[in-house]
């Protein structure tokens, strides 16, 4: 029973004793239940009697029916329903935050696509990326900076394309038209053969002038088969020819005339000619063995001499190191009855010498040729002599040649170490001569003569040489 309804018994009983009565009914009266019919209907009860099951109308009697009545008229809800005021209602679906997404009533986080290139995945989400900027000297190729090969440049002639780079060539050897050779990267005119005694020079070669006297002449030796037959009988006169009835002549062996050595600086050509006599006036063959590679021999006849006459070229690789080569030759004479004829082989040293640098002729110079005629050693006073003769161009004139010899000398160097010994003076008929002081131990084996550019080499006799 509340307050407010007790105070309002005692304000409306006029005695005390009627208010005592009435306030002993209502707290009887508020054991009493009176289920309202908001309760009913918010319940669903159709009677009281649906929760006072006893009949007793109590408040607590009240409370437990409406729980027992409650729990057996709660629905069983079938998913996706659920109870909400003890009725099965289906829920609304639910909202989903990215990146789930709604599949069956549930918010589920979706799996990431697969991105197939050149896509890539970004965000979940399969994208294709911009194209990568490329960096200088790279350059985009197939969506990937690549560094492209260099660019050959355009070169400009004279120039060629040698790697990535325009080079400027050397220029190319000139052809140089016979008698000139090429020295280094010019065409000069190689200086005539220096010839040594009994050489001469004939038609810019030296040649050995054979003997042109036949009274004195030798039978072959036994060496050659070539021996004069000894048919004597027993009584020491000499047996006749059972044809001809006339004894046996002596055969007549021709003669070869040549240096012993002779030298050639490497690169440079070498030209060197023997001459052969024959008494019996047979034609005659000149033979060579030993030649170094490249070289190559001529047979044929000096006009001047009327004799035969062999010349050997040979040009030494501009790379060959100082060395000696030795070469044999002989002459045959051909008989024309099938048994030639030969001499004794005979051996000349050839002495390459290391390559020099290229020395062309003056260019308009009065000199024609310059010939080392003599290059001799002798030890005792420790002296080498060298003398030698220009040849003076035709075109050239007295005045020409003065002017030259007066400010020109002939320079004397060792031919192998290329150190210069001494000079000479140029006499106005060409002539030069000089004595120079040297020891044994220095003396050069051959010497080089420069004069305005034109140059001879000569072997020195009475040198310490292994040759």
């Amino acid at each position: 029973m509340s307050i407010d309804l007790l105070r309002r018994i005692r304000r409306n009983t006029a005695t005390p004793l009627l208010s005592l009565l009435l306030i002993a009914f209502a707290a009887l009266a508020a054991n009493v239940a009176h289920a309202t019919p908001a309760i009913m209907q918010a319940n669903g009860a159709p009677a009281c009697s649906s929760c006072h099951t006893q009949g007793k109308f109590t408040k607590a009697e009240g409370r437990a029916g409406l729980a027992a009545y409650l729990a057996a008229q709660t629905p069983i809800c079938l998913p996706p329903q659920v109870l909400q005021g003890n009725v099965c209602v289906t829920p609304p679906p639910p909202t989903c935050i990215a990146p789930q997404v709604l599949q069956g009533n549930v918010c589920v986080t979706p799996r990431p696509p697969t991105c197939i290139a050149p896509q890539v995945l970004q965000g979940n989400v399969c994208v294709t990326p911009p194209p990568p900027t490329c960096i200088a000297p790279q350059v985009l190729q197939g969506n990937v900076c690549v560094t492209p090969p260099p660019l050959s440049p355009t070169c400009i002639a004279p120039q060629v394309l040698q790697g990535d780079v325009c080079v400027t060539p050397p220029p190319l050897p000139p052809t140089c038209i016979a008698p000139q050779v090429l020295q280094g990267d010019v065409c000069v005119t190689p200086p005539p053969p220096t010839c040594i005694a009994p050489q001469v020079l004939q038609g810019n070669v030296c040649v050995t002038p054979a003997p042109t006297s036949c009274s004195d002449v030798d039978d072959l030796d036994d060496e050659h088969g070539q021996e004069l037959d000894d048919d004597r009988d027993h009584d020491g006169n000499d047996e006749q020819d059972d044809d001809s009835g006339k004894s046996k002549k002596a055969k007549i062996i021709p003669t070869l005339s040549a240096p012993d050595h002779v030298s050639v600086h490497a690169g440079e050509t070498l030209t060197l000619a023997v001459t052969a006599f024959d008494c019996a006036s047979r034609p005659l063959t000149i033979i060579a063995k030993h030649l170094p590679y490249g070289a190559a021999l001529e047979n044929t006849v000096d006009p001047q001499l009327h004799m035969s006459k062999g010349v050997i070229t040979w040009t030494p690789d501009a790379g060959s190191r100082a060395q000696t080569v030795e070469i044999e030759l002989k002459v045959v004479a051909d008989d024309g009855a099938g048994k030639p004829v030969a001499s004794d082989e005979q051996g000349v040293v050839i002495n390459v010498l290391p390559a020099t640098p290229a020395q062309p002729l003056a260019q308009n110079g009065p000199v024609k040729s310059n010939t080392v005629v003599s290059a001799g050693y002798r030890s005792k006073p420790q002296k080498l002599t060298v003398a030698g003769q220009l040849l003076w161009n035709r075109s050239s004139n007295k005045g020409d040649r003065l002017a030259f010899i007066k400010n020109q000398t002939a320079v004397i160097s060792d031919a192998v170490s290329g150190v210069q010994l001494g000079t000479a003076a140029i006499k106005r008929n060409g002539k030069w001569k000089t004595s120079i002081t040297i020891d044994a131990n220095s003396a050069p084996c051959s010497v080089d003569v420069a004069v305005g550019g034109v140059r001879a080499t000569q072997p020195v006799k009475g040198a310490n040489c292994q040759n």
